[in-house]
């Protein structure tokens, strides 16, 4: 077998290269043939022909698309020209004269931007038209433009090198550049001052900026100066012209303003932070102060509650802004306390209403600070610290009128509240009990006026006192209302003992009695009181201390009649058959059975006095709520005056009339004096020093040796009412004294216990 011997010849790129291989063959004799490249062919293109006429084909269909002119070839005839260059190597020989061609261009569209009256909808147009020229481009060298980073990381792409040669060989150009800043910062002033723009073309433009990379390095510092010197501008004279509410609301619009702006044609991502902090601290933080001092108490005064949450949407963009907020709030809390609780005139009326307006004022301000502070934990802390300041500037007085109050609403005939609205109101209370430092002065009236309910039976709901007493319970623990527990316990059991002595009777009386028996341990100290008793009622007392007794031998009865109520019933001429049912105190009914005489003869003030025995001060008390009280005037007195001398005479209203058939007589001796509050106040004060005497000598049993600061750390960690050191220091001499305790021979100021 012979084999043929096949022999190319091939040029590439230039370059001649001879293949040879072998191939079988069956004949007789072997032949060499010989093959040529192409190029060798005679009237055949060089390779450097076909990039010659390739690259010249492409520059003018570049010039065509940068002069608007029509392309002669197709822009796959380009796009193919440029895939055969690539293939020959030249792509780096395509992209420089390609460059030349876009500077030359770019070059030559200077003189458009230094035209005068040039406006920013020329630049807009040529941006445009310059973006689409390029992106056309592109297209038709996109072959090459892929592989130009494979060649060298350092090649700009096509879109990258038009951005490139726009920005320096265009807008930067020092005038250029002026004219341009010049005019978009005129057009957003203009906005801020009202006009309407043309905002799209604003976006275009600004656009531009941001594709070229010079959005933050030549126009974002300049805008943010204009701006901050606008808003230094409005802060200075607006803050006069305007009232805080008025100034706040343009501070807010241009807040929105500004938002919208950064929307519609800002670049947000790098303006947003840098243009609202720049209007914050000129239109905010500069005139803080100000619009604290001068734009919050009002709104709190009248209830602006929109004013309030603007001005803390406003203040929480100021650094440390919440804060001062806060400061204001608290300073403003305790101005307006203090004029509730304070009194310097004396005035009664304004006593009376103080615990309804503290209560009223920190429902209000309590929902401020949910619906106007976005329910901020920090404001509601300030609310309950002043609270707490103010309301312990008047020693005792708030305690006092917090008792009274709960008193006013707890009695029967207040009839305006449902159970709900009572329990509502009795939290509410308890928010101001917490805030009270004298509870112990709280615990003695409310006692009182509890044992006056309790034993008139002038309790709205017995409901609603357990639960008002579970809530003190709850708060200040069992030992706070052990005695008001006992109360109620007295008088369950005073029932049970009324009704088993009632079945006791052997004979029927005329007088149906019920006695509340209770320890004086648990009440209130009542002063007792004498008065001369019908006989009627002094047998029927008499059978009931027997029938105590016989139950509870050892024990001693004291009546008391300030704390008794009868039913007294009654006919008047002007209502001959109905027969009126008269519900007095005890002392009213012994007053009025000195009229049942059938001749209605008038008596005297003396002789009242030696037939009831009634004390001078209480008789003419009572004397004036028969005869002056509004509607229940079943006597007349003469003379007229609410002055009573000792012949000064009585006589029953024959003319009285009432619509009702059972009345109820104002109970005036329950009517507390300004005595009675000073002595209920002595005796908590009392009970003020057993309690830290107490609490010294426990202290000192525990710790047997003591210094004073420390002493005095522990006495008021441990006690629930106010104390001054003053006071303990005196405690602690008096027990001293009485040999509990001791100083230390070496340092005054160290104690020891005494066993």
């Amino acid at each position: 077998m012979n084999k043929l011997v096949m022999e190319c010849k091939a040029s590439v790129n230039g370059f001649r290269k001879t293949l040879s291989h072998a191939v079988d063959h069956c004949g007789p004799t072997a032949k060499r043939i010989s093959l040529k490249a192409i190029s060798d062919v005679k009237g055949l293109p060089s390779a450097s022909q076909i990039f010659q006429d390739s690259c010249l084909k492409l520059q003018k269909a570049t010039k065509a698309v940068f002069l608007s002119e029509p392309v002669e070839s197709t822009l796959e005839e380009l796009y193919r020209n440029v895939e055969d260059i690539c293939a020959q190597k030249m792509i780096m020989e395509l992209y420089s004269s390609l460059k030349v061609i876009f500077s030359e261009y770019v070059v030559g569209l200077q003189p458009q931007f230094l035209k005068v009256g040039f406006q920013l909808s020329a630049v807009a147009q040529c941006w445009g038209l310059y973006c689409k020229k390029m992106l056309l481009i592109r297209n038709i060298f996109l072959f090459m433009d892929r592989q130009l980073l494979q060649l060298n990381p350092q090649n700009l792409q096509i879109w990258d090198l038009a951005l490139k040669l726009f920005r320096e060989d265009v807008i930067t150009q020092e005038k250029v550049q002026s004219r341009l800043m010049c005019q978009i910062l005129d057009e957003i002033h203009k906005e801020r001052c009202g006009e309407a723009i043309d905002r799209q073309l604003l976006r275009t433009v600004i656009r531009m900026l941001v594709d070229l990379k010079l959005y933050d390095s030549i126009f974002l510092a300049e805008f943010l100066c204009k701006s901050q010197q606008l808003y230094a501008y409005e802060a200075d004279t607006l803050s006069r012209q305007l009232s805080v509410p008025e100034y706040l609301l343009h501070v807010d619009k241009r807040i929105i303003e500004e938002e919208d702006r950064l929307v519609v044609y800002l670049d947000s991502n790098s303006t947003r932070s840098l243009l609202i902090s720049t209007l914050v601290s000129e239109l905010l933080t500069r005139p803080l102060d100000y619009l604290l001092d001068n734009g919050l108490v009002n709104p709190l005064k009248t209830k602006q509650t929109s004013q309030l949450s603007l001005l803390f949407s406003l203040v929480s963009r100021v650094p440390n802004g919440i804060e001062k907020l806060r400061t204001h709030f608290r300073n403003y809390i305790i101005q307006m306390g203090r004029e509730m609780v304070e009194n310097p005139t004396h005035d009664p009326e304004k006593d009376r209403n103080m615990i309804q307006n503290l209560l009223d004022s920190r429902d209000f301000l309590s929902e401020i600070t949910v619906s106007c502070f976005s329910n901020d934990p920090s404001f509601m802390r300030v609310l309950q610290e002043a609270y707490e300041e103010f309301i312990n500037q008047r020693p005792n007085k708030p305690a006092e009128f917090l008792a009274k109050y709960l008193d006013s609403h707890l009695r029967s005939g207040n009839k305006a509240q449902t159970e709900e609205e009572l329990d509502k109101l009795m939290d509410k209370a308890m928010i101001l009990f917490r805030f009270i430092d004298g509870k112990d002065i709280f615990e003695a009236f409310y006692t009182k006026e509890l044992a006056k309910r309790l034993l008139l039976n002038k309790s709205a709901s017995v409901d609603a006192e357990k639960a008002m007493l579970s809530k003190l319970k709850q708060e200040c623990g069992p030992n706070y209302t052990r005695k008001m527990e006992t109360m109620f316990q007295d008088i369950e059991l005073s029932k049970q003992l009324s009704k088993n002595f009632r079945l006791s009777l052997p004979d029927t009386y005329a007088i149906e009695l019920s006695v509340n028996v209770i320890c004086p341990a648990s009440w209130p100290p009542y002063p007792q009181t004498t008065a001369n008793y019908p006989p009627e009622m002094v047998t029927l007392r008499e059978e009931f201390t027997r029938f105590y007794l016989s139950h509870h031998q050892g024990r001693k009865l004291i009546y008391e009649p300030s704390l008794g109520t009868c039913v007294v019933k009654a006919k008047f001429p002007m209502t001959p058959n109905l027969r009126k049912e008269l519900q007095v105190s005890e002392l009213q009914a012994l007053v009025l059975l000195q009229f049942n005489q059938s001749d209605n003869a008038p008596i005297t003030y003396t002789t009242i006095a030696e037939n009831t025995g009634i004390e001078e001060k209480e008789l003419k008390r009572t004397l004036l709520s028969l005869a002056a009280g509004k509607g229940q005037r079943v006597l007349k007195k003469t003379p007229g005056n609410l002055e009573i001398e000792n012949d000064h005479q009585f006589i029953f209203n024959t003319e009285f009339h009432h619509r009702l058939t059972r009345i109820k007589f104002n109970q005036v001796q329950l009517k507390e004096t300004e005595q009675e509050q000073v002595a209920t106040e002595e005796r908590v004060f009392a009970d003020r020093v057993a309690h830290v005497d107490c609490c010294i000598v426990r202290i000192m049993k525990t710790r047997k040796t003591i210094d004073h600061n420390s002493l005095l750390s522990e006495v008021y960690k441990q006690l629930q009412f106010p104390l001054k050191a003053s006071d303990v220091k005196k405690r602690i001499e008096n027990l001293i004294e009485r040999d509990y305790m001791k100083r230390d021979s070496s340092n005054a100021a160290t104690y020891h216990y005494v066993s």
